[in-house]
């Protein structure tokens, strides 16, 4: 039969086996003696494993031998890599050729049926180099997946921070949404502080003091109201200022006619003089404890201005700046200044900076060079903003201070021209007239 081996050995060697009685299947490449005399016959074990499973050694069995395959050799043996064979198409296989044979003759002297292949030993240096390729690979693609889950996290993280950005305008000024009507009514009631008169602050107190207790959220109207409040008690202070200054003018007048008695009718002006400094000390306690309870209103407004949020507009923010640095002028506090700087920062244009900068002078120890200053300031103020009447009062008042009556009396005039319901500029203008004609009075 095609692929088998003939009997290579001589005939003594193996004895002829006896005629299988009648006819029977004979597999493909063994002989008549390896195929036995019935299918059921004892399966025949290799060389080695009946060695190893100490039996006694049987005959040779001739096998069909592969074609280009060297024949089989009980002796030979199969060592296979240490490693798992590598892929189709890998170095580490070879083609299929014959390879030697490492099969030693049998005691029998006749060879055996297949051959196999022998061991194949790999080098060193390309078992090392599959472990770092294999390892590389590995490595290779836990790098990529840790990559990938990096730029994931990135990209989650940025979109979180993008959210949180386009949300935050939105959560900050939650509680800043106000009524139309509140805000208009705001700026209409603000707008009277302007006029600088007391009745038209009054006014706006009152309309305040009626929006915050509608909506007491508003921060706005909270901020202006304690302005307002700072603007009351500074002209109340502005007032008892004045009365000073007139009483001790009184007190002058009243010295030098005693000592002259020059005048006939010295002593009626005398008494008249001192029934007028009475009625002003009168006048004066009225206004110190008029002081000190619109200092306490003040200073309780203050506080719920101070109790800001975390988060609110930038309008209100400044409006929340601006009182407590008019607070803080008007009380005489050290850090007005400081407050009066972030103002100028917060503030669209200069003009309460300034009008903080005034107030500081007027209720400071500030020197003259400081005041000087102050006055520029005011007078640029006035240009750009010319009705703002607050602008003209104070410098009329450092004027005063520095002893520039005619500068004082120029501005007061332009005061009354404005609003002549201005009170407090009509009773300095009347002092100060009073002492530019005694100057005048060889």
């Amino acid at each position: 039969m095609f692929g088998a081996l003939s009997d290579l050995s001589p005939r003594s060697a193996v004895p002829p086996a006896a005629p299988a009685p009648g006819n029977t299947t004979r597999i493909f490449g063994n002989t008549a003696a390896a195929q036995g005399t019935s299918s059921s016959g004892p399966v025949t074990l290799p060389p080695e494993v009946q060695e190893g499973l100490g039996l006694p050694s049987t005959p040779a069995v001739r096998r069909t031998a592969l074609f280009g395959v060297p024949a089989y050799s009980a002796e030979s043996s199969v060592a296979l890599p240490d490693e798992s064979p590598s892929p189709v198409g890998s170095e580490t296989l070879r083609p299929f050729a014959p390879l030697p044979s490492t099969e030693a003759p049998s005691s029998s002297g006749a060879r055996s049926g297949v051959a196999r292949r022998g061991s194949v030993d790999l080098p060193p240096e390309l078992l090392a180099a599959v472990r770092v390729d294999s390892v590389d690979t590995s490595r290779n693609s836990g790098s990529r997946l840790s990559w990938e889950r990096l730029l994931w996290g990135f990209a989650v993280v940025a979109g979180l921070g993008l959210t949180t950005f386009l949300a935050y305008p939105a959560w900050r000024d939650r509680n800043a949404d106000m009524p139309l009507e509140a805000v208009m009514e705001k700026d209409r009631t603000v707008a009277l502080l302007r006029r600088d008169d007391a009745a038209s602050r009054e006014q706006a107190i009152q309309g305040l003091r009626a929006l915050t207790a509608a909506t007491p959220r508003y921060a706005e109207a909270q901020a202006d109201l304690a302005v307002a409040l700072a603007l009351r008690l500074d002209d109340t202070k502005a007032e008892a200022e004045r009365l000073r200054a007139r009483s001790e003018l009184l007190a002058r007048r009243i010295a030098e006619l005693e000592r002259a008695r020059t005048v006939v009718d010295w002593q009626a002006r005398v008494n008249a003089l001192r029934e007028e400094r009475t009625a002003l000390g009168r006048d004066a306690e009225t206004l110190r404890v008029s002081i000190v309870e619109r200092t306490q209103e003040l200073e309780a407004q203050v506080q719920s201005v101070r109790a800001a949020p975390e988060v609110e507009p930038a309008s209100a923010v400044a409006a929340r700046v601006k009182a407590q640095a008019v607070h803080a002028a008007v009380t005489g506090a050290g850090q007005a200044l400081g407050l009066s700087e972030r103002l100028r920062q917060v503030e669209s244009a200069p003009g309460w900076s300034v009008l903080v900068r005034a107030e500081y002078g007027l209720n400071s120890a500030s020197p003259p060079e400081s005041l000087a200053v102050t006055v520029s300031e005011l007078q640029a103020l006035r240009e750009r903003d010319p009705t703002l009447m607050r602008a003209y009062v104070l410098g009329a008042r450092l004027a005063m201070k520095l002893r520039d009556d005619a500068a004082a009396k120029a501005l007061l005039d332009e005061v009354l021209a404005l609003n002549n319901k201005h009170e407090l500029a009509r009773r300095l203008l009347d002092d100060v007239t009073q002492t530019v004609a005694r100057s005048a009075t060889p």
